[in-house]
């Protein structure tokens, strides 16, 4: 019987050190706990974002982009007093500003899901959203850079258009300074003139019709 109990001891023995020997002794056991347990928090990387700054930051690049477009063909005087360009330029801020913003925020969107995808979040789901918003910036880009060649052709037709009114006024003010439409004048004297000759002429003729009959 004692041989018998012997040999489960010597068995049960065995088992511990070839449990042992695969979890290791203690002190291996507790380094490992004393490692710090508390995981990275999820997102910390990430920079804050203001977007009341980067609107802010939108509206002042518009206006410096659309003011120095209108300076560059239109004279100051009508940027300023002209009643009509005054009402353009506000709304073409106003658009480029939007624009402007979305692109910026459109990044921020998009880096935010790269890095979360990174991060391991690897959902058919987010590739999805991935390439749809990448095709939105694009969008964006193609957009702005329309809107700002079909603003850029918009300031030039006006800068002609007040071309060709300031050279009808400057005209006008010209011809009414030498008492009238000289064209015209010259074509009244021209006409009066050769009337005066045309009677001249006729009445030549009837003097010398009536001095060869005295004759005879």
């Amino acid at each position: 019987m004692s041989d018998k109990n012997n040999g489960i001891r010597s068995a049960a023995d065995q088992i511990r050190d070839e449990l042992d020997s695969l979890i290791g002794d203690g002190e291996s056991l507790s380094g490992i706990v004393e490692v710090d347990p508390q995981l990275p928090v999820k997102g910390e990387h990430y920079a804050p974002f203001d977007y009341k700054t980067i609107k802010g930051n939108a509206d002042i690049q518009a206006k410096k982009t659309i003011t120095s477009l209108m300076k560059f063909y239109l004279d100051a005087d009508i940027i300023e007093q002209d009643e009509y360009v005054k009402a353009k330029k506000k709304m073409d801020e106003m658009t480029m500003s939007s624009l402007v913003y979305q692109l910026q925020a459109g990044e921020r969107a998009l880096t935010t899901l790269l890095q979360t995808i990174e991060d391991g979040e690897l959902a058919p789901r987010m590739f999805e959203v991935l390439a749809t918003l990448q095709k939105s910036m694009l969008d964006i880009i193609k957009s702005q850079t329309m809107y700002l060649m079909a603003t850029e052709e918009s300031v030039k037709r006006i800068a002609r258009d007040a071309e060709i009114y300031r050279e009808k006024t400057n005209k006008r003010i010209t011809d009414e300074a030498s008492g009238g439409n000289n064209t015209g004048g010259n074509v009244q004297r021209g006409t009066r003139d050769l009337m005066s000759k045309i009677r001249a002429g006729i009445d030549n003729n009837i003097e010398d019709v009536e001095a060869e009959e005295n004759d005879l």
